[in-house]
């Protein structure tokens, strides 16, 4: 199976913990799984939540980590331990650049409205051609089964093109998604079609 190994994989997921446990342990999965391929976590930089959990979950493992954290959430950023670096940054808008510029693959956990701001200027700059990395969307439970549909229907609406919801790398089984994310190869579709 091909994997993503020595890459810096960028996590967006909530600063909340949600109600469902099965979030939680898919991120231990995935804490496991980014130890195991020497990867290195690229998030936020906050100690709540679900993020706060994935990184103590690296952290432990004695992981690499770069947390990137805005001014305005000093109060909720983590204190950095072994092989952990944390980037202070003005604002929010230079936090989600710095964590596209830095990072290789994108991992959309569940998350409220901070992780769809996240996964949609990345989504949408993937559109433009800025990003031309993958995306991967977690949909645990079918969390994001409404996000898919009203991205089919955007598509079958003529406002984006369905090439760009194809490219979207969607599942639960973490190895699958992984597996998929090393293999994508981007190409870039004709938003401006009439």
């Amino acid at each position: 199976m091909s994997v993503l190994a020595n890459k810096k994989i960028c996590v967006f997921c909530g600063s909340n913990a949600g109600a469902d446990s099965k979030t939680q342990q898919s991120l231990k999965t995935l804490a496991e799984y980014l130890v195991k391929n020497d990867d290195t976590l690229v998030y936020g930089g906050g100690r709540l939540g679900l993020m706060g959990m994935l990184y103590e979950d690296v952290s432990k493992r004695n992981g690499k980590v770069i947390g990137i954290i805005p001014e305005i959430l000093e109060d909720h950023a983590i204190e950095p331990v072994g092989q952990t670096e944390l980037i202070h940054v003005s604002d929010m808008s230079d936090r989600k650049k710095q964590m596209i510029e830095l990072s290789d693959c994108f991992v959309v956990f569940p998350g409220g409205l901070g992780t769809m701001e996240e996964f949609f200027q990345t989504y949408s700059w993937f559109q433009l051609g800025i990003v031309q990395k993958p995306i991967i969307l977690v949909n645990i439970d079918g969390y994001y089964n409404d996000l898919i549909n009203f991205l089919k229907h955007s598509a079958e609406t003529g406002f984006m093109p369905k090439e760009n919801v194809d490219a979207l790398i969607i599942g639960d089984d973490l190895p699958d998604l992984f597996s998929k994310a090393s293999e994508f190869k981007y190409v870039k579709a004709n938003k401006w079609r009439n």
